[in-house]
């Protein structure tokens, strides 16, 4: 009997630690969306060759940067296609309202900027492994490639939850947008302590869920 209620007793208290873990995270969403700093990037569809999946559409928002500050060990930056964890990205406002990434850090620099852990940050020389010319010797393609300087490739929250109905209309439109320019399509965000959340996305102003609405 004592066994079956030290059974229950861990199950109980299992399942209040993950409501809590649970709670914390969506208190954490709902306060970077009410109270954080709105910044928006050009975006992109992920990848228009797929279908949509799920109740989310998915976006491509990818900055790049050459400032790669000095790291915090002294060390040197992992070159070429390496994944790197826990790096922050510094954003600042451009003329026409849009944001980009200024810096790239181990930890955040100063006490000004607005510093953002992104989704993920890969670091690799501008010149790819893929741009190799015609007829161009290995050799020499090489040591362009080790020659050209590196850069971070940052890339920010990609998936915004929506409606099912609204979705793959939404995604359409997106898709549509990015074909004809992609000057128009607008990814928003809040940022807060580090954090950073897709709250909508827009196009030529308008936001996607109100465009879906309007064509179905």
């Amino acid at each position: 009997m004592n066994a079956n209620r030290r059974k229950i007793a861990f199950v109980l208290v299992a399942l209040a630690v993950q409501c809590a873990a649970i709670g914390w995270l969506i208190w954490r969403y709902e306060d970077v969306v009410q109270n954080g700093i709105e910044v928006r990037f050009k975006c992109s569809a992920y990848d228009p060759s797929d279908p949509f999946r799920g109740r989310y559409l998915r976006l491509s928002v990818v900055e790049e940067c050459t400032n790669l500050l000095a790291r915090v060990d002294g060390q040197e930056w992992d070159t070429c296609y390496s994944h790197n964890e826990g790096l922050f990205a510094e954003l600042e406002e451009s003329a026409d309202g849009q944001w980009f990434v200024s810096a790239v850090a181990d930890e955040p620099q100063g006490d000004s900027g607005i510093w953002i852990r992104p989704k993920r940050v890969y670091v690799e020389h501008a010149v790819r492994r893929g741009d190799r010319l015609d007829g161009e010797a290995y050799d020499d393609f090489t040591k362009r490639r080790e020659a050209s300087p590196l850069i971070a490739r940052v890339s920010m929250p990609d998936q915004l939850f929506m409606n099912e109905r609204l979705a793959p209309v939404a995604e359409e439109a997106l898709r549509k947008a990015v074909a004809q320019d992609g000057k128009g399509a607008v990814a928003v965000y809040r940022v807060k302590d580090g954090e950073i959340v897709i709250t909508d996305v827009e196009i030529d102003g308008k936001p996607i869920g109100a465009m879906a609405r309007e064509k179905q």
